[in-house]
């Protein structure tokens, strides 16, 4: 029984950016469909069912992230300090800074972000990048939705500059970087990474587990695949690769 394993077309992944859209081979069998023996020709087609559109910005994949690392920090705008009466922890209480479609009428925008005499996050803090400052804007003007999408993650690849620096860069830097990076671990850098895993419960603390508070806080924690990209990263000796 023969069986043909046939790309799908690149033009399927045309309307996306090629990270946004990932489709596997189609196996078709011409003899017994799959394998079934009916005499049919069918096509099994797994493809990622939520592809993220290079289009639009996802609060739950990036928005959140980014506030919950830069704002939402101890004696800042966490469920505990609640700095000037806002919270930044989650969607209800950030849509309370909010105007959908208006940038200008968004007290996270207007008097936070942009603010000329008390810009956020304060001097001596880890800064937004501009990138991080036009996301937020492209949210808000996108209707802020409580929108998501399914990410394109390889869990077998552990490039610390490709893979795990971006996302210590949005979910990790708020916390461990600045003049004084939580717990005394800064995660800027390379050989900052390395010697937080060295001397601290690094995985354990990305798991919840052993005793240690899971990572980020006010989280679930990091998506299974990234938690895996780190693990083997450290398996093999931790390159910088």
């Amino acid at each position: 029984m023969r069986r043909h394993i046939i790309i799908l077309a690149s033009t399927l992944c045309i309307g996306f950016a090629f990270e946004a859209c990932k489709h596997h081979p189609e196996i078709i069998d011409d003899n017994g469909g799959n394998g079934g023996g009916n005499g049919g020709t069918d096509t099994l087609i797994i493809e990622n069912p939520d592809p993220c559109s290079p289009d639009t910005t996802y609060f739950v994949n990036t928005i959140q992230p980014l506030l919950n690392s830069m704002c939402a920090v101890p004696e800042c705008h966490d469920a505990i300090t609640a700095e000037d009466g806002v919270m930044l922890t989650d969607y209800a209480h950030i849509m309370q800074q909010v105007e959908p479609n208006d940038l200008n009428s968004s007290d996270l925008w207007d008097k936070g972000i942009m603010d000329e005499n008390d810009p956020m996050p304060p001097a001596g803090s880890p800064q937004l990048t501009q990138d991080q400052i036009n996301e937020i804007a492209q949210w808000i003007n996108q209707g802020a939705q409580n929108n998501s999408c399914q990410e394109d993650c390889d869990p077998t690849s552990f490039s610390y500059s490709q893979n795990l620096a971006p996302i210590i860069d949005l979910f990790c830097d708020g916390c461990h970087g600045g003049n004084n990076p939580s717990g005394g671990f800064a995660l800027g850098t390379h050989s900052q990474l390395v010697n937080m895993v060295e001397n601290a419960d690094f995985m354990n603390a990305l798991h919840g587990t052993g005793g240690t508070p899971i990572m980020p806080p006010n989280t679930t924690g990091l998506p299974d695949c990234y938690k895996q990209q780190f693990q083997l990263w450290i398996d093999a000796g931790m390159p910088n690769n």
